[in-house]
């Protein structure tokens, strides 16, 4: 696997004042692996308060979307533009982020919308179909441009999260050969991920989270159980990978959980960099909205359990207004540093995952995020449009969530019903 280039955070300023059986999965999780625990970490957790203070979910929705709306239209327009199915930018390292982003987040919005605005099913169809067309190659993977920073395989697994979660979020409104040519791209996507290896390489935690979440993607999409067994198979590769082989990676728990879902302990997967391997708070970071993601999409509670360990590591590092501490790590190794956290998890598991101490700080945080966006020229790099789908659109689906389902577009009822009568 090439080497992982994931975009760091932004905003770096000065010093800083696995198996199927549930159960047993959740007992794997329990026990630590990897080196000893480096001495600069902090210790301590914060352990879920009852009182803390629930926000409205239809403030955080409108606001979201509000906020997702703006973006495109600052992304098609001035800081674009949106032209026959591609996201154009000044910024072209990441093409899978420039177009993944805004992909997502026009479905995202077009779901929340009630399906009102079809313009944004459009933007949404037309990337990922420019992409099929343009970008993916015989062999299934997605080759970025020339100009593109990334080698195919990152850019296979980041473009592919976000063609995953388009055709989650609008399977049911895209017609029947658009369906049946996405899920064969998709599959062809990740046959192609698992012919060259990546099921059994540990590349660093935030890339081996994505391809878990976008073999999950996968499965959904086809239906077929050989990508459920791929999803299985990495879950429990990823947290214990050979140590003769990836020396030092996988999990480390720092504090053990007496919780079932993990929410009172501590841990992260290991990151290697000039550092060495171990904790690096910035990747950590990047982690935790994978697993934001696909706990948000398929409820797994592995997906809860880990994801609750890296909250609370990184908990202690984020001040009052959300800078995280990223010194010292094993890739951001800069004794002195910070950087402002682009997060949907405060949402995601204050939401939906039962961190009601976690809630109060998704209104205020969203205030902080949309500054950010405003400072001039920051929208307009991978890292921002790229968060349009990791950060922004997870929020706005958490907050809409009903009934313990993130939400996706619905037929309009005339589809529904002819598809009724044909069965």
């Amino acid at each position: 696997m090439a080497a992982d280039i994931s975009p760091p955070l932004s905003h770096i300023t000065k010093p800083f004042s696995s198996d199927a059986d549930t159960g047993a999965m959740l007992n794997v999780l329990r026990k630590s692996v990897g080196p000893t625990v480096l001495a600069l970490l902090l210790a301590g957790s914060a352990a879920p308060s009852a009182s803390a203070a629930m926000p409205a979910r239809s403030k955080v929705l409108s606001q979201t979307v509000s906020f997702l709306s703006s973006e495109l239209a600052a992304y098609q327009g001035p800081l674009g533009p949106f032209a026959h199915g591609v996201w154009e930018s000044t910024n072209n390292i990441c093409w899978a982020c420039n177009n993944g982003g805004p992909a997502t987040a026009a479905a995202t919005v077009y779901t929340l919308s009630g399906s009102s605005r079809t313009d944004m099913l459009s933007a949404a169809e037309q990337t990922i179909n420019t992409a099929i067309s343009t970008r993916q190659q015989p062999s299934g993977q997605f080759t970025p441009p020339a100009g593109d920073t990334q080698p195919s395989g990152i850019a296979t697994i980041f473009f592919g999260l976000e063609f995953g979660t388009v055709y989650h979020q609008l399977a049911a409104v895209l017609d029947q050969a658009t369906r049946a040519r996405w899920q064969s791209s998709l599959a062809a996507a990740a046959d192609y991920l698992a012919r060259t290896g990546n099921l059994t390489w540990y590349s660093n935690g935030n890339i081996n989270l994505s391809e878990i979440t976008f073999f999950w993607l996968v499965w959904q999409a086809t239906g077929n159980t050989k990508y459920e067994r791929d999803y299985n198979s990495l879950w429990k590769f990823t947290l214990h990978p050979p140590q003769n082989e990836f020396p030092g990676s996988g999990l480390v728990v720092v504090k053990a959980p007496t919780k079932a879902d993990g929410s009172d302990g501590m841990g992260y997967l290991t990151e290697t960099g000039a550092g060495g391997t171990g904790f690096d708070a910035s990747y950590t970071s990047t982690q935790l909205d994978n697993l934001c993601r696909l706990y948000l999409l398929s409820r797994d509670p592995r997906v809860l359990y880990l994801a609750n360990l890296e909250i609370n590591m990184l908990l202690p590092r984020i001040n009052s207004s959300f800078v995280l501490n990223i010194s010292s790590g094993t890739r951001h190794t800069e004794a002195n540093a910070q950087a402002g956290i682009m997060t949907s998890s405060f949402a995601v598991l204050g939401l939906v995952g039962g961190r009601t101490d976690l809630a109060s700080k998704i209104l205020p945080y969203l205030n902080v995020l949309e500054s950010w966006y405003n400072v001039s020229g920051q929208a307009d790099t991978p890292v921002y449009r790229r968060g349009l789908a990791t950060d922004v659109s997870m929020i706005a689906l958490a907050a809409g969530s009903k009934g313990g389902k993130a939400p996706v577009a619905k037929a309009p009822r005339r589809i529904r019903t002819q598809r009724k009568h044909a069965r």
